[in-house]
């Protein structure tokens, strides 16, 4: 009888330990950069409950409050600080992926990728982006990163936020470049902050975000895999025109899962599995110095309405191991038909 006692409990307390681990998770998206990458410190709302309007008559005055009342102290029910420091960034950082039982594709500039790589190597996936192809590291330099396994994709070209098309000639080695060494691009294609072009990046268009910019570089690049950041937002019919086309290209889905309205968001990704998509969507939280936005976008995903329990793990795990061809957490997906 104590020996089947002992058994009971050695049971009730291994199967408490396995409940209380999260299913897997693989970010696609988030920044390994500086506490200061989004400036002077603020709030991030989970989600917003809505985009202010701006009165830009006064100028400098109306703007700061415009920028105050968004993120120096929003009037939303979950709300996240940002890091104070770098050290900060990345200790929460990594903590939240832990937590979470989370694999994220890192990206940055290389110094501070490999900085994150140091604290921890299993659950990063080291990435490189930039704003525009004079930010990134040379074509032989990310080579050689990938050569010493320190290159796991080009994210995120945030070359909207500089008025820099997909097509701009200046980009095409890099496009070249990720074919031959048949490495993923997560390219962003959707909403900046609210206002960005006014106070930070004058050069941002909304009409960037048009997905079928890309047709012309997926034709002349067969063998490119392509991840579009932010899933083209709000350029739905457009963007289920360019995976309808090219069945190498997925939708990740950014900080919609993160900021946007339940209204909002659920709507526009059903809409990509109801069009035949639930394999091609990829999940992400575009976290950038809010580390809390890491756990806080994974409980929202889990609690989404109308994606089946399936359809949740094909988005939050399955479609990005076999997108990248790594299975992190050993799940067997790899191997599944």
């Amino acid at each position: 009888m104590r020996l089947l006692a002992g058994l009971s409990l050695t049971l009730s307390l291994a199967g408490g330990a396995w409940a209380q681990t999260p299913q897997p998770v693989i970010d696609m998206h988030i920044h390994a950069y500086g506490a200061e990458g989004q400036g002077p410190p603020s709030y991030v709302c989970a989600p917003f409950p809505s985009w202010k309007p701006m009165d830009p008559g006064a100028g400098g005055p109306r703007l700061a409050g415009y920028m105050a009342s968004m993120f120096g102290d929003p009037d939303c029910p979950v709300r996240f600080l940002s890091a104070t420091t770098d050290d900060d960034l990345r200790t929460r950082t990594i903590e939240q992926l832990r937590a979470n039982n989370v694999y994220a594709v890192a990206g940055g500039p290389p110094a501070y990728v490999d900085r994150w790589l140091q604290d921890e190597p299993t659950r990063l996936m080291p990435a490189i982006g930039g704003g525009s192809p004079e930010r990134l590291p040379s074509v032989e330099v990310l080579r050689a990163r990938h050569a010493a396994g320190k290159l796991i994709a080009l994210s995120e070209l945030s070359l909207q936020y500089n008025g820099i098309a997909p097509t701009d000639p200046r980009t095409e080695p890099y496009w070249a470049l990720a074919e031959e060494l048949d490495i993923p691009v997560g390219i962003h294609m959707g909403p900046g902050p609210p206002g960005i072009t006014y106070f930070g990046s004058p050069e941002y268009r909304a009409a960037l975000s048009d997905p079928l910019q890309l047709e012309e570089i997926l034709v002349a690049h067969p063998r490119l895999r392509v991840f579009v950041v932010h899933a083209g937002y709000p350029f739905k019919e457009r963007m289920l025109a360019l995976m309808a086309a090219h069945p190498q290209v997925y939708a990740e889905f950014g900080f919609l899962t993160a900021g946007y309205g339940d209204r909002e968001v659920w709507p526009y990704i059903q809409a990509f599995v109801d069009a035949g998509f639930e394999d091609r969507i990829l999940y992400g939280t575009d976290q950038m110095v809010w580390p809390e936005l890491v756990g806080a976008a994974i409980a929202r995903v889990r609690a989404a309405p109308g994606l089946t329990e399936e359809q949740k793990r094909k988005f939050l795990y399955d479609n990005a191991a076999r997108f990248l061809r790594i299975d992190p957490a050993g799940t067997g997906v790899l191997e599944r038909p």
